[in-house]
């Protein structure tokens, strides 16, 4: 059987020993992101590869009053991991 981009991904250190979904982190001096989804692979929109680690992390917000979810995805080298 053929090992796909995703299995590779997963089974690399960084993935599984490093990040996992639901782990806390700190973005820009702002905690409370936690990772949503990972790995990612290329831009949605650009269809273009990422050259290094990504993933899509959210947090609690206030739209104009409203609870909503704040979704972005980033590099792993912006997040500073808090607690597991």
């Amino acid at each position: 059987m053929n090992e796909t981009q995703l299995d590779k991904a997963l089974n690399d250190p960084l993935w599984r020993l490093s990040h996992k979904i639901g782990d806390i982190y700190e973005m820009d001096g702002v905690g409370g992101w936690k990772i949503a989804y990972y790995p990612l692979f290329e831009d949605g929109k650009m269809n273009k590869p990422y050259n290094e680690p990504r993933a899509l992390v959210e947090k609690p917000a206030l739209f104009n009053g409203a609870k909503g979810t704040d979704f972005r995805e980033v590099p792993l080298r912006f997040l500073k991991r808090i607690k597991p």
